[in-house]
């Protein structure tokens, strides 16, 4: 009778242990939402549209899907936007991974195997790298046209950078910097300067103009 009594308490034990235990609350994990800082210009919608085909070609996703892991950022820069096909450069940390990658202009003659290149890491290593570019303002310079410090100019070389971190999405463009004079489109170009010197990127302040150089066929995609 003590066997049997013992048994049935345990049972009650564990059955009331069960009962309580699905009645507890299961933690809800706090969904992140990503901030998108936007310029509400004309040339939002419009330059977007030919990034977004081509980031769509090397596989890339968009950044503003969504804030990306505690400590995680992507950095991309754009530049063409004129007569020349549109290329790119992405920078981005993955936990402790760096990585960076050269996406081409699409011309007609370019195999898709060329499309984009995995990049060596920059010459000054990947944290003085980003120490560098972030002093030169490459997370806080100002949309262009917020500062009055766009240009009229239809050709040449444009950059739109865009940016996820720290659950914040911002996109910001200078046109054709070379013929701004504010000290804002001076910084943009010290921002290619040293991408193109760090990562061995010559085309990232590669300028097209009327002067003899050679353009690169548009196709398009």
């Amino acid at each position: 009778m003590k066997l049997l009594a013992i048994l049935m308490l345990l049972t009650a034990s564990s059955i009331s242990l069960q009962r309580s235990q699905g009645n507890r609350a299961t933690p809800v994990q706090e969904r992140k939402e990503l901030h998108l800082d936007i310029p509400r210009d004309d040339w939002e919608p419009i330059f977007f549209e030919e990034i977004n085909e081509r980031a769509r070609l090397s596989n890339l996703k968009t950044l503003r899907e969504g804030p990306l892991p505690d400590g995680d950022f992507e950095v991309r820069i754009w530049h063409g936007f004129g007569r020349t096909a549109l290329e790119g450069f992405v920078l981005k940390r993955t936990g402790d991974q760096w990585s960076a990658m050269h996406l081409d202009g699409i011309y007609s003659s370019l195999p898709r195997n060329r499309y984009d290149r995995i990049l060596r890491t920059p010459k000054s290593g990947w944290e003085k790298c980003w120490q560098r570019l972030e002093k030169t303002g490459i997370l806080t310079l100002p949309d262009a046209s917020a500062i009055g410090c766009d240009t009229s100019v239809m050709d040449g070389m444009s950059y739109v950078v865009e940016f996820n971190r720290v659950g914040i999405y911002r996109t910001y463009l200078y046109d054709n910097p070379s013929y701004a004079k504010c000290h804002e489109a001076k910084q943009m170009i010290k921002i290619a300067n040293i991408i193109s010197k760090e990562f061995g990127v010559p085309e990232m302040v590669r300028w097209n103009n009327c002067s003899g150089q050679i353009f690169v066929e548009r196709k398009r995609i």
